[in-house]
């Protein structure tokens, strides 16, 4: 797809026009004003929002323009114009020809633009790092983006926004599980302010504390529960615990998933704080905990029974009694796509959340999200008769592997700089089998178990 069919829709709907970059500029004025901007200020505010005609040529000379603009709110009306656009068409081409430009003029906008230009300029990196397929792009996003927004979660100025383009760009742009629970333990220091961080966060509001709860599930969701580390969550069963008491239904709801998540992992004695030096089994330990945990979810269950958020809790409340996930699906170009699993459902809520009306055209088109979910709409199923049906199921895993780069044209460091990205490639592959391998097991062990109970039932006394 060239760069000017990436938004061709979108000019030609009239709903919302590229910056006027290049229009005419009025007579100059005493104070560097000119006519046209007093003009503007003079008409009503429905007549000032009048979309102006579209210019012929490029977009992507509109878009770079724009981005250039000197006002405030030229840049902003051309980061909202990208997202619009961006959410219709992914116009994958135009966003890798001007990779750097994008990214770097919305971190330009960061540093001096207004709380709405921020927020797009955020808004359009975590495009950037949905849609973009190159690992080194990727990479860059991530080395130059963490530490701001690492910095804009400590100055106290956070915002959904902020929180989301963080945990994007470290699911997508993190090349190994360090880099991911960097990203991490920087949104759950957020969450604990007693950790050390200078601004008091524990009067945010109850939105910023759900949008948190999630960009840091959406995180752990990536991870395999062996490459997790012992030291960084301990006490997160009881910090999501004591959260189910929270008046916020939202926050109890995502609370509740939370637990539901760090169980499913296989690693609770990471998130576990041993009271008294114990070191109980790993199946004592799931046994009390999950006894434990199942009381103080069905006790949240109970005060929001009447409320739309009751049904996150419900299924939480089931999966802690019978072990198994509620599956939930979701229809794409009338093919339909099954989530059974916690780590998946986390995923489609983030995704859907963050892309809103985008959502559906990524999942027709992303294939990067297609890969995540294994989930391909051009695929017509099979209708004809089986031969016979098998016992299990083969698992498999697609990754991608990039070309390897000569390496004596390499320096020393670029060339364990890549070793480490194409072990770390591998190494997320094996994850995601292991994952599999785990619910299939699962998944098996239940079906045998009703297969028994059946059986028993319809068996004489």
């Amino acid at each position: 797809m060239s760069s000017r069919r990436g938004f061709s829709n979108m000019r030609t709907r009239g709903s919302l026009h590229p910056p006027n970059a290049m229009r005419k500029k009025g007579k100059q004025k005493a104070g560097g004003r000119t006519v046209a901007d007093e003009y503007e200020d003079e008409l009503p505010e429905k007549l000032t929002q009048v979309p102006r005609p579209c210019p012929s040529g490029p977009i992507s000379t509109y878009l770079v323009e724009g981005l250039y603009e000197k006002r405030g709110d030229k840049r902003e009306e051309t980061l909202t114009f990208m997202i619009e656009g961006l959410n219709r068409n992914l116009s994958k081409n135009l966003l890798e020809e001007k990779f750097a430009t994008f990214l770097y003029r919305c971190l330009n906008s960061v540093k001096k633009g207004s709380t709405k230009e921020v927020n797009n300029s955020f808004h359009v990196i975590g495009l950037l790092a949905t849609i973009v397929g190159c690992e080194d792009k990727l990479s860059e996003i991530y080395r130059e983006l963490l530490p701001v927004l690492s910095g804009a979660l400590k100055s106290g100025s956070t915002t959904i926004k902020i929180l989301d383009c963080l945990a994007i760009v470290a699911f997508f742009g993190a090349t190994n599980p360090d880099e991911t629970e960097n990203a991490m333990h920087i949104i759950w220091e957020y969450l604990n302010p007693e950790l050390g961080y200078d601004v008091n966060t524990k009067n945010n509001s109850a939105e910023l504390l759900v949008a948190a709860v999630y960009a840091w599930l959406f995180l752990l969701s990536s991870m395999e529960g062996l490459r997790l580390s012992y030291t960084y969550w301990k006490g997160a069963i009881s910090y999501f615990s004591n959260l189910l008491d929270h008046d916020n239904k939202l926050v109890c709801g995502a609370a509740s998933e939370a637990l539901a998540l760090i169980f499913e992992t296989g690693s609770l004695e990471k998130f576990w704080n041993e009271e008294n030096g114990s070191s109980p089994s790993y199946s004592q330990m799931q046994q009390s905990l999950g006894a434990h945990l199942l009381k103080k979810v069905k006790c949240a269950y109970k005060d929001l029974r009447t409320e739309n958020n009751a049904d996150k809790i419900r299924n939480v409340v089931r999966y802690f009694e019978s072990s198994h996930v509620l599956a939930e699906s979701l229809v794409v170009k009338g093919k339909v796509l099954t989530l059974s699993s916690w780590h998946q459902i986390i995923q489609l809520q983030f995704l859907k959340r963050f892309l809103a009306d985008g959502f559906k055209k990524h999942m027709e088109e992303n294939e990067k999200l297609q890969n995540l979910f294994e989930f391909d709409p051009r695929k017509s199923k099979n209708l004809g008769p089986e031969l016979y049906e098998a016992t299990t199921d083969k698992i498999f895993v697609r990754f991608f592997m990039p070309e390897e780069r000569d390496q004596y044209m390499l320096t020393k460091e670029q060339r364990k700089k890549e070793r480490l990205r194409r072990s770390s490639i591998v190494d997320k592959a094996q994850t995601q089998l292991m994952t599999k391998h785990r619910l299939l097991s699962k998944e098996l062990k239940r079906c045998h178990y009703d297969f028994e109970s059946e059986q028993q039932s319809r068996s004489p006394d």
